[in-house]
């Protein structure tokens, strides 16, 4: 599901009830939580990501409420820099499927462990490791390999986390 397609998509309860549609969506810690929506009286109403049970010709959700005040607003458009402060082109696109949420900015894909929404969106750069992780003489992650979800659930697996999470200071 790819966020710029669900802009102006119908939603409706799980009871079949007409509620609206999509006017924007609200992120909290990089990943898109709300979808802001409008019925036909103008009203505006959010519907939590969690709640949303198919995208097909429209949006189908369990009608429920949910905690939002933590959220932001979450725009296409927005520009995007890097921690030094160097402009890397506009969020395009924030892209959720099997591989997990995306946000496209330019040409580039990032994970939403490395991106911070304000006004602007930064990216931070992973951290890498910065020596080998071992386990009974065994090289599980190699110096110099980024502390990816992956990465880390590999060390886990091996019981050495914390080993891995060290080795990055």
């Amino acid at each position: 599901m790819k966020l710029s397609e669900i802009y102006g998509k119908e939603v409706v309860s799980r009871d079949g009830s007409r509620r609206g549609w999509v006017r924007g969506v609200l992120e909290y810690g990089g990943a898109p939580r709300f979808l802001q929506c409008f019925d036909s009286d103008e009203r505006e109403f959010d519907i939590d990501f969690k709640s949303i049970q198919s995208v097909d010709g429209r949006i189908v959700f369990e009608d429920g409420s949910s905690d939002r005040k933590k959220c932001r607003n979450l725009r296409l458009g927005m520009p995007a820099y890097d921690n030094t402060g160097n402009f890397l082109g506009v969020l395009n696109d924030v892209e959720s499927g099997k591989s997990g949420i995306f946000y496209i900015i330019g040409k580039k894909r990032y994970r939403p462990e490395f991106i911070c929404v304000g006004d602007a969106v930064i990216v931070r750069p992973p951290r890498t490791l910065k020596e080998n992780v071992t386990a009974e003489n065994t090289v599980i992650l190699k110096k110099g390999t980024s502390l990816t979800p992956e990465a880390l659930k590999r060390a886990e697996e091996a019981g050495e986390y914390f080993q891995a999470q060290m080795k990055t200071i």
